[in-house]
């Protein structure tokens, strides 16, 4: 029962661990790439783990049963199943069906490079906003549950005039509604990020042209483009690589995925599919290109260099859109904060009267 406990929780923490896993895949590519067979490389990366992170290490755990499967006849593409996500594991089948996991193996690793910028970007766009976000929450419970309180009893509301009064209004409303706001804002976000990989129709398609939902839109179309590339590298054949990485998406991603194949299926090239979808996934320049590398051979090649490139144009995308986020944040945060500074800079000026006219 203990083991089964520590062996899931090690299950879980490996999968987050996404440095991690990217590393234990560029060595395994490099030890296959070099002709060791891969219960050996497997083996060799499994004692130099238990050397430096011990038995308890989610690596550790992952290896030794991945060595065990291995060893009785197993693929690793079957061992790993539970341990990495459903796209790794399809890139791994897929290189050592076509005699290429050392080639497969760079793949996923790459993907997973991607994803990482991708989120790292999106992250530190998002950190800025909530702190400012959370200043200005704690700026009108200051005003609102400290300070103003205070200066009401020196005087009550209708003695205040001009800018304190409305800074005092602002401040009561906050001492009523401030819990109720932040509820609000809280839930709009939870059902916003639960919608961003379940709602379509044809709002939605309209809303992905913009911030936040075009966020979205351009870090999942790059890690999808960056997939497929690698899935075709292995040998997979477009359409049936479209289909694996369809049977494992989100219901947006896969309204757009089958949209792609459907295209295909018409005869269509890659390009004049996903143009004829009307999701405008994964963009507009994207969908553009592809209808000309369609055109011409190596596609296989291209689409990966296509992916590649598109990446480091994403993550500029999605960083000069969080850019945005970031000055509108800013701007109402800082017009809050000026807001309630002036108000009690009023008030310190009309309190001096009032008690020179004796208005307690």
């Amino acid at each position: 029962m203990f083991a089964s406990a520590e062996e899931k929780f090690a299950k879980l923490m490996f999968q987050f661990d996404t440095k991690s896993r990217r590393s234990l895949w560029l060595k395994l590519s490099k030890l296959l790439g070099n002709g060791v067979p891969i219960l050996q490389s497997l083996q060799s990366i499994y004692g130099t783990r238990l050397q430096t992170g011990g038995k308890s290490h989610p690596q550790t755990f992952a290896l030794k049963e991945w060595i065990s499967g291995v060893e009785n006849g197993k693929r690793l593409s079957e061992m790993i199943v539970g341990w990495v996500g459903t796209e790794e594991r399809m890139l791994i089948a897929a290189g050592e069906s076509s005699g290429k996991p050392e080639d497969s193996l760079e793949s996923a690793a790459r993907v997973l490079s991607a994803k990482s910028q991708i989120k790292g970007a999106v992250l530190s766009g998002i950190l800025y906003p909530a702190v400012l976000v959370s200043a200005a929450f704690g700026v009108l419970y200051v005003f609102g549950f400290m300070i103003v309180p205070a200066f009401l009893r020196i005087a009550s509301v209708e003695k205040w005039s001009g800018l304190a009064r409305k800074m005092i209004e602002v401040s009561l409303f906050a001492q009523h509604w401030l819990w109720l706001i932040a509820l609000l804002l809280i839930t709009i976000f939870i059902v916003f990020i639960y919608s961003l990989p379940r709602w379509d129709g044809q709002l939605r398609i309209m809303l992905d042209r913009y911030a936040p939902f075009s966020i979205y839109r351009v870090m999942n179309g790059s890690t999808w483009l960056i997939a497929l590339a690698a899935l075709v590298e292995a040998g997979l054949r477009v359409e049936i690589a479209l289909q694996q990485l369809a049977a494992t998406a989100s219901p947006w991603m896969k309204t757009r995925i089958l949209a792609c194949l459907s295209g295909i299926r018409s005869g269509h090239d890659m390009g004049a599919a996903l143009s004829k979808s009307g999701y405008e996934f994964p963009d507009r320049e994207i969908i553009t290109d592809l209808g000309v590398y369609s055109q011409l051979g190596g596609f296989d090649e291209a689409l990966s260099i296509l992916g590649n490139e598109w990446l480091k144009e994403s993550v500029a995308q999605i960083k000069a859109r969080m850019q945005v986020v970031f000055g509108i944040s800013i701007l109402i945060v800082g017009s809050l904060i000026a807001f309630m500074a002036g108000g009690m800079m009023n008030m310190m000026l009309q309190m001096g009267q009032l008690v020179k006219n004796g208005l307690h």
